[in-house]
C-alpha cells in the first residue's frame, strides 16, 4: 500500500494504536499560523533587547520592521522575493531571511523530536502531538526530514503551489508532505477535539 492509502482515514490503521485519532486538518492549520506568530513575535523582541543592548543599530531595527511588514506577514516574514533569490541585492535582506529561516526551522525540528516535547505550542493549545508510525516520539532526523519541507512556503511562487499541494494532503488525506517524507502522523493527544464543546461534538 502506498503512504498515501494510510491516510484516507481519520483513524489510525491496524498496525497503529486503535486509540489514537489524527489530528483535525483545520486545527493543524491554525496551531501552525500561532507557531508562525509565535516565531515572529520572538525574533521581534530578541531584537528590541538585542537593541537596547546597543547590539544591534536603531538603523538595523527599522530595516528589520520594513522587511518583516512585506509580504503574507507573518507567515512570510523575512521571505526573500524572486528578485532576490534570483540575485542577492542586499546584505540585510540576506542576514535577515537567513536568520528568520533557521529560527523557523530550529522551533519546529526540536520541538516536535524526542528531544522536546513532541509538539510546538500551537499543537499543545490543540492537544496534539507528532509521532512515527509506532506511535513513538520522532528522533531529531525525522523531524529535521518532515518540518524542512515548510521552508518552501517562505519561498515566492514556489510558496503558493506547494501550499495548495500541502492544503489538498491535508483535507483528503490528513497529512503532509513532510509526513510523507518522514512517515510520521499527527495525532490528537485528547478524546475530544479543543472546539467539540462548541459544536456541540460527544
Amino acid at each position: 500500500m502506498s503512504r498515501l492509502g494510510k491516510y484516507r482515514s481519520l483513524k489510525l490503521g491496524s498496525s497503529e494504536k486503535s486509540s489514537e485519532i489524527r489530528a483535525n486538518a483545520l486545527w493543524r492549520v491554525i496551531a501552525f499560523l500561532i507557531d508562525a506568530v509565535i516565531i515572529r513575535l520572538s525574533i521581534e523582541f530578541a531584537a528590541f533587547v538585542l537593541h537596547r543592548l546597543g547590539l544591534i543599530s536603531q538603523g538595523w531595527m527599522e530595516y528589520l520592521g520594513s522587511y518583516l511588514a512585506e509580504g503574507l506577514a507573518p507567515l512570510r516574514g523575512g521571505a526573500l522575493s524572486l528578485q532576490e533569490i534570483l540575485i542577492i541585492t542586499s546584505f540585510q535582506d540576506l542576514t535577515i531571511h537567513l536568520i528568520y529561516s533557521t529560527v523557523f526551522l530550529t522551533y519546529f525540528i526540536v520541538l516536535e523530536s524526542g528531544n522536546g516535547w513532541g509538539k510546538t505550542i500551537g499543537k499543545m493549545i490543540f492537544k496534539m502531538e507528532v509521532r512515527d508510525r509506532r506511535g513513538d516520539r520522532i528522533s531529531l532526523k525525522k523531524s529535521f526530514l518532515r518540518n524542512i519541507t515548510k521552508y518552501l512556503l517562505r519561498l515566492p511562487l514556489i510558496g503558493v503551489v506547494f501550499g495548495l499541494i500541502e492544503s489538498v494532503l491535508l483535507i483528503m488525506y490528513s497529512t503532509r508532505t513532510g509526513d510523507l517524507l518522514a512517515d510520521t502522523k499527527v495525532v490528537s493527544t485528547a478524546k475530544k477535539g479543543p472546539f467539540d464543546w462548541f459544536t456541540g461534538s460527544n
